[in-house]
């Protein structure tokens, strides 16, 4: 086809016709985005850079919310924390995810049952995990103690919520648990459409499990994996409902992430101007991290052409 039919065919009535309409299929959810997600992120920055109140309107402040937020010992811990959660919900619910998708990918009897089971943790609410896991490493009625004490594996039970290091270790846990359903999901998605006939000439030719491991699986799942850190850093970075129903961001101010601080500036000191800057902060410390993570991991563009 020539160059001149082709603009022919892209400028005819009907390609036209074929715009409008596709255009007028998209208006909806773009609308629909504009309205939950653009303009209330825009308003959120106005008011981050505003003496506003609940019942007020204030003048531009020269980014006076910034500063306060930046000489707050309490914002600066729980950025701190904010960081080491978001860090360790990353690594486990990655890696576990990747584990559970590379075991059910085997062949073994029960598989389609396991693979069903997979998906329970991912269809429990945030809340849900957080009110389960709090009564399963209960001090007095929970499992957790039943295991430990009854069984006679030790005299005394502490329980892991009462103490500070024992809460974050908890909620990363409780929170990873649950994204590494829909991880594993995704790896396992991968998988499956990964060539057999790359496994079998691995085998021929005399490559470790490891190896297959190294140079094959992971290469071939580099695009799901930065997909799967994208969402893993954004929801850890933004996890709110596990710890809040778990310790509400205690003990002392021990599991206050930046989202619980962000709670506490908004509901209980009414402090919407400093919301608003803890808010963009928070989003703008998840948006960056997920992309850099991907664009590093997209660095070596030979293989990602090659397997993507």
């Amino acid at each position: 086809m020539t160059k001149t039919s082709r603009s022919y065919r892209s400028d005819s009535p009907l390609a036209r016709s074929d715009r409008r309409f596709g255009a007028i299929l998209a208006a909806p959810a773009l609308l629909l985005v504009i309205g939950l997600i653009a303009w209330p992120a825009i308003q959120t920055l106005i008011y981050s850079l505003q003496d506003v109140t609940f019942v007020s309107a204030g003048g531009w402040n020269n980014f006076e919310n910034y500063t306060k937020l930046f000489s707050n010992g309490k914002f600066l811990n729980s950025l701190g924390l904010t960081a080491v959660y978001a860090v360790g919900f990353l690594v486990l619910s990655t890696v576990l995810g990747l584990a559970f998708a590379l075991l059910l990918d085997q062949r073994f009897r029960g598989r389609w049952l396991a693979r069903g089971l997979l998906i329970v943790p991912w269809a429990f609410p945030w809340v849900m995990v957080g009110i389960v896991w709090k009564w399963f490493v209960d001090g007095d009625v929970g499992v957790l103690r039943a295991l430990v004490v009854d069984t006679g594996l030790a005299d005394d039970f502490s329980a892991p919520l009462s103490t500070k290091t024992g809460a974050v270790i908890v909620t990363i846990l409780a929170a990873a648990w649950r994204q590494a359903s829909l991880a594993a999901l995704l790896f396992l998605a991968g998988l499956q459409t990964m060539p057999r006939e790359i496994h079998e000439a691995s085998l021929v030719d005399g490559a470790s499990v490891w190896q297959r491991f190294t140079h094959m699986t992971l290469p071939w799942l580099r695009p799901v994996i930065g997909v799967v850190i994208i969402l893993n850093t954004i929801s850890g970075f933004m996890q709110f409902d596990v710890i809040w129903a778990m310790t509400q961001g205690g003990p002392g101010n021990a599991t206050t992430v930046m989202s619980i601080f962000l709670y506490q500036q908004l509901f209980v000191d009414t402090n919407l101007a400093l919301a608003s800057a803890t808010s963009v902060v928070l989003g703008a410390l998840a948006l960056g991290l997920g992309f850099l993570f991907v664009k590093l991991m997209y660095r070596d563009t030979g293989v990602t052409e090659r397997v993507g």
